[in-house]
């Protein structure tokens, strides 16, 4: 039975995840092909799953509340500490600034007018709901995920019919559109930094914390497989990079107020538990108090976003294989350390899994040295 404080929990980690990831999921897997899609997409969700659960058991075998860099100081030391907290920077800024472009190209093609002056108004409506924090978030959270739900199945209803069994029978598997698949999916799964409020939600509860986070992060890969399905199939090789547009096209108005809809609520539960996240970073890590915190969490993505930066799936792709996969590396070295010097009895745990840590290492690596590549170059 999962209770309330259960539900606000799983809608905190699936508010997080589902984001601007979900509607360039589909531009991705299309650029590729379905299957070599669905197989990357099921892969990146899994090991998103085992990090996940692994963090977890790192917040549970610790008293002290941190956010992932402040474990990443308290187990590996100070030189993990800063290489986490600047992908968590930059990764952070990234999908709050993505999440800035996306609501402002929702909103314009909704109701017509400049894609920027929508993010600028949706950027003061978050500042005011971030200000407030965790306790009104964790409440309209639950809300928002159980309207998105509920708009997901009124789309594919709308559209399943428009399916062309054509749309999946390609595929180009080059090496750039590999890359840029693994850096948008590894981005649309980064959730892991919301496990700490989740823990805070449950503070009187525990031991429901792994239920909570196994389907917090199941719940995100089956609505991103079937979205997949959905959009490649009703538009093929001409999906756009935020999804719904190309979707609504192609169905016809219907399609275009629900799509954006879905693509409203997806970005915007992900703008306000990253921007809660950001802002106890710099809370807990850096005991700043909460008016200054809030400050430093909103001005950044103001001041990317006024500066003409415009570039969705760019960004996405840049923090998802970058920052994501250093983060997920420091999870793993964090997980195996804290297994051995953790202060406090956990309410679950997992094997040490060594051969399923050093793969996915070995992956989230290769990952950031192409990008590192890729922006040199």
């Amino acid at each position: 039975m999962v209770n309330l404080k259960t539900s606000e929990a799983i809608a905190t980690l699936v508010g997080t995840i589902i984001g601007a990831g979900v509607l360039g999921i589909p531009y991705v897997v299309a650029k590729v092909g379905i299957l070599p899609g669905l197989f990357f997409l099921i892969l990146i969700g899994l090991a998103a799953l085992v990090l996940n659960l692994m963090f977890t058991e790192v917040i549970l075998r610790t008293r002290m509340r941190h956010q992932s860099a402040g474990y990443a100081k308290k187990y590996l030391g100070g030189s993990a500490h800063w290489v986490e907290l600047i992908s968590m920077f930059v990764g952070s800024y990234g999908a709050l600034t993505a999440y800035l472009i996306g609501e402002g190209k929702v909103l314009s093609e909704m109701f017509g007018g400049d894609p920027k002056m929508y993010s600028i108004m949706f950027f003061a409506l978050g500042a005011v709901l971030l200000f407030w924090g965790l306790e009104i978030i964790k409440v309209l959270e639950l809300w928002l995920v159980l309207v998105f739900i509920v708009i997901i199945f009124v789309i594919f209803g709308i559209s399943s019919s428009y399916i062309s069994i054509d749309n999946f029978m390609y595929y180009d598997i080059g090496v750039y559109n590999v890359l840029i698949l693994y850096g948008v999916i590894l981005f649309a799964f980064g959730g892991a930094k919301s496990i700490v409020p989740m823990r805070e939600i449950l503070k009187k509860d525990k031991k429901k914390l792994r239920k909570a986070v196994i389907l917090g992060s199941l719940i995100p890969l089956v609505i991103y497989i079937f979205f997949a399905i959905l959009v490649v199939g009703v538009t093929g090789k001409e999906t756009s990079e935020v999804a719904t547009v190309g979707l609504g096209d192609k169905v016809g108005p219907l399609m275009v107020v629900f799509g954006n809809l879905f693509a409203f609520f997806a970005m915007g539960t992900s703008f306000l538990t990253t921007g809660i996240v950001l802002k106890e970073v710099f809370m807990f890590d850096f005991k700043l108090n909460k008016i200054i915190s809030w400050f430093f969490v909103i001005i950044v993505p103001f001041v990317i976003l006024i500066s003409g930066v415009n570039s969705f799936i760019t960004i996405m792709g840049i923090a998802g294989s970058l920052t994501f996969g250093l983060t997920g590396i420091i999870i793993i070295l964090t997980f195996w350390k804290a297994k051995k010097n953790g202060n406090r009895k956990p309410e679950f745990s997992m094997p040490e899994l060594k051969s399923v840590g050093a793969l996915l290492i070995a992956m989230f690596l290769i990952g950031v040295i192409y990008t590192i590549f890729d922006i040199l170059n």
